[in-house]
Formats: structure tokens, sequence, C-alpha cells
């Protein structure tokens, strides 16, 4: 409406435009591109005056993507391109050691988590999944939200947190019918500007679904890209490093804290949704359920059940071959005993993480792009007659048709933006320019360091990608420690683990932005639902980093040889 004002011919009846009026509406529409031409000019004092260091123009660079990705003015991933433009051109680094950030280990092995999650999804298991624990644990609101979560947490463990999201989306919204068919609550309800808006009970249960989704994703290296940018940048900056980030190790400590941090979040959402530990409140009256509407909403359930069938040939495949990837990880190198990788290794002479999981990732990749979803792939050698062959092509587990269509590749580019930043901003010295103005921090307690870490961390993440949060951060509070001898990693943990929290502000994570543009749920709904989980989140973070993480990595307590000599 207010474009249209903007780009509409005045009338004779018009009051004439002022020139605030004129600024106003040119700001609003034309702000991405101010933003675009005055981030450069605003950052120029970082390169003026000349001579010009390659640690200014690396810093140059850095505060206009942070800017760039913080605002979106431009896609996030045009702007992940611009250490390759700016570090060539002003002598930072070469094109092809700055091209190569854009395609390693990492970004293979994210690549590679993206595909074997599209082969899940495109079996339709995580819906069998969902409705198996809907059918298991019970149809009261209570329980419902708590299969909610348990499932979603679950599936975002191993495929994309959106995904996950947005696989609960319909059926969220059956189970929300069936009981807005028995009377029992309202799916939407009316703002005071007459629009249609999420109910309370509805922001409740899409809200979990999104929330269940980004504490899941942390569970597993390959739940969420920040889980591998965090790895990618400690390795890219600490090579010498052993390797800390494995599967065994990063889940070994991850999984316990997601536990803890879906319950703190489910018992959030109950008490202020459902009225629990509050039998007497408005909240507690209005989310009861009659025996009709549960008996309702269990026929619901049964219904699209008994939709599914039995377990199908391509689920069972899905089952072999991701459940296979997923132990196989574990057990490369698992550092308890040895693993199949570090036999690779010693039978061959081969050094140390010769073999890496997007090794693994790729192999099984193309095995479910060879292997068929189907049984009837086998008539074509056991019929007799040309009526018993079959009558159409068999596709394989993983149809690259529809994957291809689906998969955002962009992402991999925006990994590699931030670990193209990170390799210049080591080689210049960057980093130690940064860790010389942290210095100050010396004097707080470590666990005071941590807590500020963060606080900061899950603040600025609820306006900007994770995986931009994640790549500007985790490299400063790595220099950081080495600066006031504390290990990077330890840090690293905290600001890379952080990043994936956003529960308050839609734009913070595409699943938050999959359940408002669904149900309707305005801002200020959200912000609600999450103010709890986000103070319980900053509070068991802190537990978890300052007490938990020295238990699974011993090395936290000291400065390592491996990050004294980097």
């Amino acid at each position: 409406m207010l474009l249209n004002k903007i780009f509409s011919f005045g009338k004779a009846e018009d009051p004439p435009l002022t020139i605030k009026d004129k600024l106003k509406y040119f700001f609003i529409a034309y702000w991405r591109g101010i933003v675009c031409v005055l981030t450069p000019l605003i950052a120029l004092p970082i390169i003026l005056p000349p001579p010009i260091e390659n640690y200014q123009w690396c810093a140059f660079c850095l505060v206009i993507m942070a800017i760039y990705w913080v605002t979106e003015c431009i896609p996030l991933t045009v702007t992940s391109f611009l250490p390759l433009i700016i570090f060539p051109l002003t002598g930072v680094n070469s094109t092809t050691a700055t091209s190569k950030a854009y395609m390693n280990d990492t970004i293979i092995m994210f690549l590679g988590s993206l595909i074997l999650a599209s082969a899940v999804e495109q079996s339709g298991l995580h819906k069998r999944l969902a409705l198996c624990a809907i059918k298991l644990i019970g149809f009261t609101h209570f329980r419902l939200l708590l299969s909610l979560c348990v499932v979603t947490t679950f599936i975002s463990m191993w495929i994309t947190n959106t995904a996950a999201t947005t696989m609960m989306v319909p059926i969220n919204f059956a189970i929300l019918k069936v009981f807005e068919d028995q009377k029992l609550l309202k799916i939407y309800e009316t703002n005071s500007d007459g629009e249609k808006i999420a109910s309370d009970i509805t922001t409740c249960y899409f809200c979990a679904a999104t929330f269940s989704a980004t504490i899941g994703g942390i569970g597993t290296l390959v739940g969420t890209a920040t889980n591998l940018v965090l790895k990618g940048l400690f390795q890219k900056a600490y090579p010498a490093a052993p390797e800390y980030l494995s599967f065994p190790k990063f889940s070994a400590f991850s999984v316990p804290y997601m536990i803890i941090l879906e319950a703190a979040m489910f018992i959030n959402l109950a008490v202020l949704y459902f009225g629990y530990l509050r039998p007497n409140s408005a909240a507690a009256k209005k989310a009861s359920i009659t025996a009709d509407g549960i008996a309702a909403a269990k026929k619901a359930v049964n219904a699209d059940w008994k939709k599914l069938g039995r377990i199908t040939f391509w689920e069972f495949m899905v089952i072999i071959l991701f459940g296979g990837a997923m132990v196989l990880f574990f057990l490369r190198s698992p550092q308890m005993f040895e693993g199949w990788g570090d036999f690779l290794e010693k039978q061959f002479d081969r050094p140390s993480r010769f073999v890496q999981d997007s090794a693994l990732a790729a192999m099984v990749c193309y095995l479910m792009l060879l292997a068929p979803s189907s049984l009837l792939f086998f008539k074509n050698f056991t019929a007799k007659y040309h009526e018993s062959l079959p009558k159409r092509r068999i596709t394989s587990v993983l149809n690259w048709s529809i994957m291809n269509a689906k998969l955002p590749y962009s992402f991999m580019f925006l990994l590699g933006g931030g670990f193209a930043l990170s390799d210049a901003a080591k080689k210049t010295g960057l980093n130690d320019k940064i860790g010389e103005s942290l210095q100050a921090l010396k004097s707080l307690p470590n666990a005071a360091i941590i807590l500020i870490i963060i606080i900061v961390v899950i603040f600025v993440t609820n306006f900007a990608s994770n995986v931009v949060i994640c790549n500007v951060f985790v490299p400063i509070v790595m220099e950081l420690a080495k600066r006031i001898d504390r290990n990077p990693l330890w840090y690293a943990i905290t600001a890379g683990f952080t990043a994936s929290y956003c529960y308050m502000i839609p734009v913070g994570t595409p699943g938050n932005l999959v359940v408002q543009s669904a149900a309707s749920i305005p801002t200020k709904k959200m912000i609600i639902a999450g103010a709890g989980p986000t103070l319980s989140t900053i509070i068991i973070t802190w537990v978890a980093v300052y007490f938990w993480a020295p238990v699974i990595w011993s090395d936290l307590l000291i400065l390592p040889d491996w990050a004294k000599s980097t």
C-alpha cells in the first residue's frame, strides 16, 4: 500500500510533498541500495590514510560483509563472494587461494548432509516417524506437544532445521483442525485491525516446531550448517590441533545438552500456554480437551497412519543407507578405539585425518543415486512375458531431479565466504589486531567471559543468519581466547553453538519464517513465546559450556602447544 503511494502520480487535491516526505519515501523504497552505497563509504576510515596494510583491507572487507549480511541489503550469497573480488585486487590473497575456501572438506560434508536428508524427505520416512510418535505418546495438548517436540528434535538432528519445521506444519494444522471442529479451540483469532492471526494455542504448537528444530540441530555435526562452520573455522585456524570435533566427541557433548535445552523449552511453553503447574489459570482451562476431542484427534491421526500403509522398500532402503551412514560417521575415528578411518590410514601408511567424513557422505550419496527405490526393478530379470515387465522406469532411492530443484546450494557459498574471510584474517594479522583490542577482558574471570559471549551472540543471532553470525564471531572469540591464554576451542564451542539459538525474531532463522508465514503468527507473539526459552538457553548453555565441555574435552582447561604455536 505504501509503495503504491510512493510510485503513484500525485492528484490535484493531494497536498504537496515536503522534502521530509520525499526522503522518507525514498528511504522506504530504496533502503537496500542506500545501505549498499553508504557501507563502503562509512568503512573508508579503516583503510585511510595510506599506506594501507593488508590487515586493513581485510578489516574493510569484514565490516562491509558483516553489515551486508546482517541487513541482507543484497542476497547473503552475493555478499559471500566479496572476498573473491577484494582480496586478489588488493593483494591480500591470491584468487586461487581465496577460491579454495569455497570448496573444501567441510563444504562437501555440508552438501552431503543435505543430499542424505533429501532422501529421507523424498521417501516420506520422516512423516511415518512423526505419526508413530504421536500415536505412542498420546492426544492431550500436553502429550501432543511433547510428541511434536520429541519428533522434531530427533529428525532435526539428521536433516536441516527448515525441512524438519516444514514437515510439522501440515501435521500441526491437521491436529488443530480436529480440535477446532470439536469447538475446543480456535486456530485463528481476529486482531484490532480485523486481520486473522494465530491464536495462543496455535502459536504454541508452531513455535514448538521451529524451536525444537533449532535445538535438535545441535545434536550432530550434520544437524545444522553452523556446526560444520564451527568445525571448519577451528580446523582452518588450528590445523595442528587434534580432531576434537569428530562425530562421537561432538555428540557426546551436544546430545545431553540438547535434551536439557529441549526439556526446558517444552516446560516454558507448557507453563505459558497450557497452564502447567497453574491448574486454575485461564490457560489451563483453555487447554483442557474433552474425551470426544481426544477420540477425534486419535481418529484423524489413525486415518493419516492408514494412508501411509506398510513400510515401503524405499523407506527400508533409506533406513539402511542413511542409518548406516550415521553409524559409520561415528565409527570413522571414535578415539575410544580404532575406527575404520584409522585402520585405513594405518594399513596404507597415510597421514592422520587422510580420510574424512566427506568421503563417506559422498559414497553414501552415490549409493542412494544408484540403488532402486522399488522391488519392481527386479521384475526386469524375472519377467517371462512383456506384460510382466515394469510399465515405467524405476526411480533410485534419491531422485536427482527433485533434489536438484530444492537443494539450497547457495548456503555452500555462504560457508565459503566465511572461510575465505577467516583465512585472510589469520594471514594478514587482523586476528592479532582484534585480539589486542580485546585484551581488556583478560581481567575478567573465565566464567564471566563465557557468559558475555553467550549473551552477545544470542542477541545478535536473532537479527541475522545463524551461519553468518558463526562466521563472524567464532574467529573473533578464538583470537580472544589465545590473547588471554585460554584454549581457543572453549570459546569457539561457546560462540558456535550459541549462534544457532534464535527463538524470538522471525528473520533470525528460516524455520521461524516458515511457521510465521504458515500460521500467521505476529512477531509480538513469537517474542513472547521465545522469551522464556531464550533465558533458559542462556543459563543452560553457560552451565554446559563451563562445566560439561571440559569433561568431554579435557584439554579445555589448558593452553595446548598447538594453540601457542599458531
